[in-house]
């Protein structure tokens, strides 16, 4: 028996290609198994035929320039045939099967681990105005209103606990909350090219003081990318891949969204989107030149939102646009009459614009007011050479920058105080500041972002299997040149200050190194039979390097492994087990790397007379760099594993997960203590016109205890669940079928910092002489739960046009609360004046001598009781118009249910208010005839 008869060849698929309102054959129609690369063209009588697909469900595509690309669920045997006929129309509401939801048992591209494909028919019967709102698909992911109101990111498989580990119990805070680490975590692909947001610094940072909080502008630093950038209207597939991603995939710890746009011969499309708080319109038109294989497509897109009408004047605004161009190049007609080039350049150019704009309300914020703008451009290309009949060798590699402005200003009311602005350390003599001021920052960044890919594929017979084997070698470098954080010395932004604790100096980004990284990866997928099993695996091995002072030259400073596996296995046709396991790696930001340095004031001479020329004041600062060397990646562990079953035309998959980050970037607190002077005057009486000098040597000197902000891997967090996703069978007499999506997560997001009380305790400490000794605690976890369904029910009628979708959310569980001890003996230990830390044991805590000691931990605990379940429901109707246009209307939370308020121990829930809104589609198609 030959090795090719060992292997499981698949099954023929085939058909006629009609249009659906001549019924005449469709010749040169593109037939294809969506993620794969099996494809076929129709022939004169709109007849295909597809050889060795694999078994299992598929998606059958059809498409052509000035038609709607169908889109067919079937279900493909091991072996034998199946015939399927496809019609096609301009409009995707005419075709008989249209899919308005993520695909119940979606395949990403080359993938094998978990994931929601979501096409564009989808997208366009959703409310959503960019990337994140089409992720509502997702299990577990909540709905919500269409808008740019606030900077939007995605946290995969995690409960939001809304709060910060440490910060919220301590104040003493790390800055990172359970979904800053999934959002920063998670990997955004836009077009074959990674996005990043790990040189952006627009973000004030861990220090100031306590009113900081009213500084403040829309910023994404510390998480994922803002996908508002990402327009919902030019996107066309997007894959979520949730569970192991291939070895392709890194620099993430969460999970991976593949983003293409539209990027094809298309006759020109103008969408208008209204509601009452948003309007947006786009242009998408693709064209044919020069001759076969050369086509460009052009986007444009334009949206802006009013956050509170009637309200407030804020607004949020975005302007993207993208121009593609592909080239194919040599080769010949391949097999079935589909081109296969020799060579293939996709090239492309994206611009956005993203504006916030809080602008002073003299009623309700008086003085304050924030803008932020980010104006970014990146230009990307793809060549793809094929080497034989089943090799390919292809690079990838964009540029990409992006000019960050951010202002943000507030009144502030203080004390009189010596104040130096000194940036080298030493003593010199400082002026005093206080009063009432207008306190303004601004922070201008341009991070820019270097990527660079060489991947070799091939596909081989090999041991009684057939493979598809990938190996690859990866380039990043990220730099931030920006202007960085500035403000007038004379009104500092902070003003929490005790004589200690020194104010924050302003601070340029381009004296920050890069950060480069490289990794190199060997994969291979393979097909085989098992007996009666059809399986499939996938695995492979990754390395991830980070490179000392910004260059790849420079060494390692940290290497993490990364194997990874996925098996697929089919015991029966209409039965699919799956399972993964694999690791990824995260990088440090570049904020985190190389963070601000930390001044001290500390004040030797505090003079303070009637008279502004008998005014002394002499201060000393001490300058401390809180970069740890020994920062490295954080690591992440995934682990997966489910089934799906055919039931009729529909489909019900479950998936049960443990995913697991360790060495989570936060910033801790560590010790330490500086040395301040006291000098005496030469004349310390008032009025006499006289300004005193100090005497020199010191009086006497003290050691004053401190604590430096420093950046470390001390944050894990376990994230745990269920998936369950379900197409059902239609059911005809009423046209309409239910699509099921739920979720249930638990999520533990742990800090191994050290806390060492309140902002007030620990500035007593500071200043009192008479305190030998400051208790601090160790630990702190919080813990998240959640349930949630999303009903879809899709109504269809082909032949009026028409799609109806009703969506009920129902959220079942929400519960989130602090595991932490609170007691008087709880803590750890304590530090002394020299910044010592001694631990004292759990059976010693209740000793007479540490009787000091023992205080409650500060802060709040969240309680575990959560709100009570509730439910939304959201209706939208499409349907098609003259001239082959659409006509799309929604009610966002149509009962205009409002949640629940906080009630006791019990956490509220707020819904968004009721939103109307309608979209009109033109396309040219319509005017111009197909």
């Amino acid at each position: 028996m030959s090795i090719h008869a060992q292997v499981p060849t698949g099954a023929s698929i085939s058909g006629r290609v009609s249009d659906e309102e001549t019924t005449a054959p469709l010749a040169s129609v593109l037939v294809a198994i969506e993620g794969t690369t099996i494809s076929t063209l129709t022939d004169a009588g709109g007849r295909y035929r597809l050889e060795g697909v694999p078994q299992g469900p598929k998606i059958l595509r059809a498409q052509r320039i000035g038609l709607a690309t169908a889109r067919v669920r079937i279900s493909v045997p091991a072996e034998g045939s199946l015939t399927r006929d496809i019609e096609l129309s301009v409009s995707a509401l005419r075709l008989e099967e249209i899919t308005v939801t993520a695909d119940a048992v979606g395949r990403a591209e080359g993938e094998l681990g978990t994931a929601s494909v979501i096409e564009r028919d989808a997208i366009e019967h959703i409310t959503a105005t960019s990337l994140a709102g089409v992720l509502q698909l997702v299990p577990g992911i909540s709905t919500q209103a269409p808008g740019l109101s606030d900077v939007e990111q995605i946290a995969l498989r995690t409960v939001p606990t809304g709060s910060s580990v440490g910060a919220l119990a301590d104040d003493a805070g790390v800055g990172r909350s359970s979904a800053d680490l999934s959002a920063f975590g998670t990997l955004i692909v836009l077009d074959g090219v990674p996005l990043s947001n790990n040189a952006n610094l627009q973000s004030l940072g861990p220090r100031g003081g306590a009113d900081r909080q009213l500084l403040s502008f829309a910023t994404a630093a510390n998480g994922g990318i803002d996908l508002r950038r990402i327009p919902a209207a030019v996107i066309e597939r997007v894959e979520v891949i949730r569970g192991v991603p291939s070895v392709r995939y890194g620099d993430l710890t969460q999970g991976t969204i593949v983003v293409e746009t539209r990027a094809a011969p298309v006759l020109p499309i103008t969408e208008v989107k209204l509601d009452e708080r948003t309007f947006g319109s786009n242009v998408v038109g693709g064209h044919a030149f020069g001759g076969p294989g050369h086509a460009a497509t052009m986007t444009f897109d334009v949206a802006r939102t009013r956050v509170e009408p009637g309200v407030s004047d804020d607004e949020s605004t975005r302007f993207s646009s993208q121009l593609a161009h592909r080239a194919e190049i040599g080769g010949s007609e391949g097999t079935a009459g589909v081109p296969d080039p020799k060579l293939v350049l996709d090239t492309r150019v994206d611009l956005f614009q993203l504006v916030d704009n809080r602008p002073e309300n003299p009623v309700i914020r008086p003085g304050r007011a924030s803008r932020s703008r980010d104006l970014g451009v990146r230009i990307s290309e793809r060549a793809r050479l094929r080497l034989g009949d089943d090799s390919r060798l292809s690079f990838t590699g964009s540029l990409s920058r992006i000019n960050q402005e951010s202002t943000s200003r507030s009144p502030k009311v203080s004390g009189v105080q010596p104040f130096t602005p000194a940036q080298v350390a030493g003593r010199n003599e400082g002026f005093y500041i206080g009063g009432t001021y207008l306190a303004e920052v601004t922070l201008d960044g341009t991070p820019w972002f270097g990527f660079g890919r060489l991947e070799w594929e091939d596909r081989v017979w090999w041991a009684r299997a057939k493979h598809q084997l990938l190996a690859g070698v990866e380039l990043r470098r990220e730099w931030n040149n920006g202007a960085g954080f500035q403000f007038d010395p004379q009104f500092p932004p902070s003003i929490g200050w005790n004589g200690v604790h020194g104010y924050d100096r302003t601070r340029t980004f381009d004296e920050i190194p890069a950060l480069a990284t490289s990794a190199f990866y060997v994969g291979d997928r393979m097909a085989t039979r098992l007996g009666p099993w059809v399986a499939n695996i996938q695995a492979g091995l990754r390395l991830d390097l980070l490179h000392n002072g910004g260059s790849w030259f420079g060494g390692a400073r940290d290497a993490v492994f990364q194997p990874r596996i996925n098996v697929e296995a089919a015991p029966r046709h209409w039965l699919r087990l799956r399972g993964g396991w694999g690791r990824t790696a995260k990088v440090p930001a570049v904020g985190d790397l190389y963070p601000a340095l930390q001044y001290f004031d500390l004040v030797n001479v505090n003079f303070f007379a009637n008279d502004p020329t008998e005014r002394l004041a002499v201060l000393t600062t001490f300058v401390e760099d809180p970069s740890n060397p020994k920062l490295r990646f954080s690591a992440g562990t995934k682990a997966e594993a489910g089934f799906e079953i055919d039931v009729g035309e529909g489909t019900i998959a479950l998936t049960a997960f443990r995913d697991r980050i360790d060495g989570g970037v936060g910033i801790g607190s560590v010790p330490d203590f500086i040395t301040r002077d006291h000098f005496a005057l030469t004349d310390s009486l008032t009025g006499n016109g006289i300004r005193p000098e100090i005497i020199l040597p010191p009086a006497f000197s003290d050691t004053v205890p401190v604590l430096i902000d420093r950046p470390r891997n001390m944050l894990d967090q376990v994230n745990r669940g269920l998936e369950l996703t379900a197409a059902l069978p239609q059911f005809r007499p009423l046209a309409t079928q239910l699509y099921v999506t739920g979720a249930w997560f638990e999520t533990r997001t742990s800090s191994e910092a050290r806390f060492f009380g309140s902002r007030f305790r620990f500035s007593d400490f500071q200043v009192s002489q008479r305190n030998e000794r400051s208790p601090y605690w160790e630990g702190l976890t919080e813990r998240g739960e959640s349930m949630m369904f999303l009903y879809r029910f899709i109504h269809h009628q082909s032949e009026l046009g028409l799609v109806a979708t009703l969506t009920v959310q129902h959220n079942v569980r929400n519960e989130t609360e602090d595991i932490v001890a609170r007691d008087t003996m709880a803590f750890a230990g304590y530090v002394t004046r020299a910044g010592e830390l001694v631990p004292v044991p759990a059976e010693r805590r209740g000793d007479p001598e540490f009787a000091d000691l023992r205080v409650s931990r500060s802060g709040r605990s969240l309680p575990l009781q959560g709100p009570r379940p509730d439910w939304m429901v959201h209706l939208q109707v499409s349907k098609t118009l003259p001239l082959e246009g659409q006509l799309r209307v929604w009610a966002f939370n149509f009962f205009d249910r409002r949640g629940q308020p906080w009630e006791g121990d019990r956490l509220g829930r707020l819904y968004p208010s009721v939103r109307f809104g309608a979209e009109v589609t033109f396309p040219a198609a319509g005017f111009f005839g197909r």
